[in-house]
């Protein structure tokens, strides 16, 4: 349960009444096509709710905020620049995002910052591999969210082993692997081996996250007692420009509110963890921590509707006015078939 939590962290408080909120979100969780959970804190006042927040969920990209916050201690700490030079040469490149696109066999050196930027902004899998490995692997990173009091938090393994373990694959040596390589290997796996490993995936440990556990972290970063003010900040600010997920948290909430968010995706995996700034004028002001979780849906639209639907809920509850209508999208122009 998450109320033991609350009060170890200090986080809970007299709050709102969120009963209503609460059926409210068990009727969309409900009605969603997928296995889902959700848990959220008001973080100014403790009060929250949770369904289904105690089950464990794969987190997908969504746990490069743990990694994040490993090498943001790191360098707190001192032990890590975020000037220092990190090459990558083509064992490194995972597929996904900028640096697969841009350097699909490496040859490329940026900084720490620059791959930390990639890999929240952009969820780059390169860059996240890179900053796992520099701060010393999963273990380091599980073994720092135990210390900071998050057990149902597991960080086990490289984006690059967890994409060839959902594809059942049994890889070469990680110095040997390459963006080509992976390719051919994935493509080569049945369609039934593929299922059967998607089918592991989901009921793996490994990589996984409670949503209150989840909630309960990004709380306690909006108050700053996870790291100091200022890299606390530069986090947040990053989270603040996510490119990632438009069709989530954000996508029914007023175009300027601000959403502090990390995204997590594979084809069995749609998920959005973040902090909602609530506007001034609100009913309650403040902040939401807010985490989602959705896998083994039939579309991923479908998905991320249901987070959409989660976070536009705990926006017109704690605003007290309804959501703004939904922005008309332009039917794209119908392509001409080519002539055969």
């Amino acid at each position: 349960m998450l109320l033991p939590w609350l009060l170890a962290a200090g986080l809970l408080a007299s709050g709102p009444d969120l009963s209503t909120l609460q059926e409210k979100f068990e009727r969309i969780i409900k009605s969603s096509r997928g296995e889902a959970g959700v848990a959220l804190i008001h973080v100014e006042s403790g009060a929250w709710l949770s369904v289904h927040g105690d089950q464990r969920f794969p987190m997908a990209s969504v746990y490069k905020l743990p990694i994040a916050l490993e090498l943001l201690t790191q360098v707190s700490q001192g032990k890590i620049e975020m000037t220092r030079a990190v090459t990558l040469g083509p064992s490194d490149i995972r597929p996904c995002c900028t640096l697969s696109r841009r350097r699909p066999r490496g040859g490329v050196t940026l900084t720490v910052g620059e791959l930390l930027e990639l890999m929240i902004v952009e969820s780059d899998n390169t860059a996240s591999d890179a900053m796992l490995k520099l701060v010393g692997g999963p273990a380091v990173v599980e073994q720092r969210m135990r210390v900071l009091g998050f057990n149902a938090i597991n960080v086990n393994r490289s984006e690059g082993q967890t994409l060839f373990d959902m594809a059942g694959v049994q890889p070469p040596p990680e110095s040997e692997w390459t963006l080509e390589l992976a390719r051919r290997l994935i493509d080569e796996v049945p369609l039934p081996e593929v299922i059967a490993a998607r089918a592991r995936y989901t009921s793996d440990p490994r990589d996984t996250a409670t949503p209150e556990e989840m909630a309960r972290l990004l709380g306690r970063l909006q108050l700053g007692n996870l790291l100091p003010p200022a890299y606390t900040q530069g986090l947040l600010d990053l989270m603040a420009r996510s490119k990632t997920g438009p069709q989530r948290l954000k996508a029914l909430l007023p175009r300027d509110t601000v959403v502090a968010h990390k995204t997590g995706t594979t084809d069995v995996v749609i998920n959005d963890v973040g902090l909602i700034t609530l506007p001034d004028d609100s009913a309650i002001g403040g902040h939401l921590a807010l985490a989602v979780f959705v896998m083994n849906g039939p579309r991923t639209a479908a998905m991320q509707r249901t987070i959409a639907q989660l976070a536009g809920a705990a926006f017109e509850f704690f605003t007290g006015k309804p959501l703004p209508p939904p922005a008309k999208v332009k039917p794209a122009p119908k392509k001409r078939r080519a002539r055969r």
